[in-house]
This record gives structure tokens, C-alpha cells and sequence, in this order.
């Protein structure tokens, strides 16, 4: 069996438990689920369902209080420190909903810069490619648009050649053209190294292009249902 027929995430019985004084609260309650290799999964939910908490774990922020976070075989809980920061350096790409850019620094020194970490600096100009920014790789951060500056934050995760994307309402700030922008970057990574994407949303539209949509409640699933035609994002309005 290849190592893409299996699934990059497993969430085995998950539970993240907080403790505000004296009093317990579940983010999250006994989760379970897999993202396969090359899919594209958004979790959706209101304020409050844990998603944000969920998508902590998945990228080594944070450890399960009961239950296993897997990435390929590897239990994240049982991961020092040192470990927790190898597996985001080298396996997990982040995209925010604030760009985080350094203003000082070009479109491509921002992704040059994140890429040196795992010595993939010469996949700068490929990754701003990828995201339709080639033409503006040599312009900082203040003479972008709001969503050339989100998919700058893209190609900086992309040419790590992470394992794993995670994306937390990357769309959030920007207008609805602008949007749809990034979200075809994003699935465009998918396809890219058979490469897992995480995408958080309170936005219901934007399933639409899933192949797997996860719905939380309460710190639980609620519904999770696999399209088999996943729309193109050109095609979503909202």
C-alpha cells in the first residue's frame, strides 16, 4: 500500500479540555476522523465549536488532553518540544486570516525567508508562480492588494512542500472576487504533492468545493459528508 492510499490525519477519540477556574470546558468531545492524502477538507461551525482548537492540534500548537492526533503514524502527543517544532517546520504550512507579512521585506523575500527554514529557498519563485504573483514577487507588502498580500502568505507555505495546510478563514478580510482568488490557490495546492488542505470557515458556501466537509458542534461532529463533485471556486458566489 503507497503511503498517498493512506490517511495524512487521524483523529482517534479526541478530547481538548480547558480549565477556566473551577470549571471544565470541553473544546473538544471524543473527535474522530481521517484526511486523506490529496483532499481538500473545510471544517465548518459557529463561534465557539472548536474548530480553530481543532486545527491547533493538527498543526502541533497544542496537545490532545485525551485521545491521539496522528500525522503519518506519529503521535503528535507524544512529541517533546523539539519534536512539535520539527513537525511544523518541516510538515505544516499555515495561512491565516492576517497575513503576517514583514513589511520591510518583498513579496518573494517573505516566501524566500520561510522557505530557508527547511532549505527550500530556490522554491520562492515557483510557489509565487503557483498563486499567479511571478509578476509581483519584487513589490513589498504595501503595494499589494489585500488578497495578492493573502496569497503572498500561500506561496510562503507552499514552498516549504508541507505535508499539510491548514488554513484558518484565510478568506475573512477579503471581498468576494478577492476570495475566490485564494481559494483556487488553495485547492490548486491540493493537487499539487498530494498534499492534505485544512481549511476552517464559518462560511457554508465554500463547502461547496470541498471533496470533504467536517461540521462541528459543541466540540463534536456533527455531520461529515465526502462530494463527489467538488464545484471549482470560480464557480461559488456569496
Amino acid at each position: 500500500m503507497s503511503r498517498d492510499s493512506l490517511p495524512v490525519v487521524v483523529l482517534d477519540d479526541v478530547w481538548k479540555v480547558y480549565q477556566m477556574g473551577a470549571v471544565e470546558v470541553n473544546a473538544l468531545g471524543g473527535v474522530s476522523l481521517e484526511l486523506p492524502a490529496g483532499e481538500f477538507t473545510v471544517l465548518l461551525g459557529p463561534s465557539g465549536s472548536g474548530k480553530t482548537t481543532l486545527l491547533n492540534l493538527v498543526g502541533g500548537l497544542d496537545k490532545p488532553t485525551r485521545g491521539r492526533v496522528l500525522v503519518d503514524g506519529t503521535d503528535l502527543g507524544r512529541l517533546e518540544d523539539a519534536g512539535l517544532t520539527k513537525y511544523r517546520r518541516n510538515s505544516v504550512g499555515f495561512v491565516f486570516q492576517f497575513f503576517n507579512l514583514i513589511p520591510t521585506l518583498t513579496a518573494r523575500e517573505n516566501v524566500e525567508l520561510a522557505a530557508e527554514l527547511v532549505n527550500q529557498a530556490d522554491q520562492a519563485d515557483w510557489a509565487l508562480e503557483q498563486v499567479g504573483l511571478a509578476d509581483r514577487a519584487h513589490h513589498f507588502p504595501a503595494e499589494l492588494s489585500g488578497g495578492e498580500q493573502q496569497r503572498v502568505a500561500i506561496a510562503r507555505a507552499l514552498a516549504k512542500n508541507p505535508r499539510i495546510m491548514l488554513a484558518d478563514e484565510p478568506t475573512g478580510n477579503l471581498d468576494c472576487e478577492t476570495g475566490l482568488r485564494v481559494l483556487r490557490s488553495l485547492k490548486d495546492a491540493t493537487r499539487t504533492e498530494g498534499r492534505s488542505v485544512l481549511l476552517v470557515t464559518h462560511n457554508s458556501v465554500i463547502a461547496e468545493m470541498a471533496d470533504r466537509v467536517v461540521r462541528l458542534h459543541s466540540g463534536e461532529v456533527a455531520e461529515m459528508v465526502c462530494n463527489e463533485s467538488p464545484a471549482e471556486p470560480e464557480s461559488l458566489s456569496w
